[in-house]
């Protein structure tokens, strides 16, 4: 087996200059590694916005209906049973 020698062991662990080249390299994967990440987060909080905002209307629509739901209710009291004709504001009712 090899023993190293204390000056073998020395070199070993001394600090080299990296290649310009190289750093810019590592330089730039860092970069594009930091925007990736950076538009992940967006991306992650743009969702979670869009998830808040199709519940709300989900919420909305289900108001919508329960209102809708209602007014016909009313108007079968008021009027009968029929069909109404919203642009031109009539009711015909229904003959059996």
């Amino acid at each position: 087996m090899a023993v190293k020698t204390q000056k073998e062991t020395q070199k070993s662990t001394e600090s080299k200059k990296i290649e310009e080249k190289d750093l810019n390299t590592l330089k730039q994967l860092q970069q594009d590694t930091d925007k990736l990440i950076y538009n992940l987060g967006q991306l992650y909080v743009q969702k979670d916005k869009l998830a808040r905002t199709e519940e709300e209307l989900k919420k909305a629509i289900l108001n919508v209906d329960q209102r809708e739901e209602n007014l016909g209710k009313e108007l079968s009291t008021k009027y009968g049973i029929g069909t109404v004709n919203i642009e031109a504001g009539t009711f015909t009712p229904h003959t059996p």
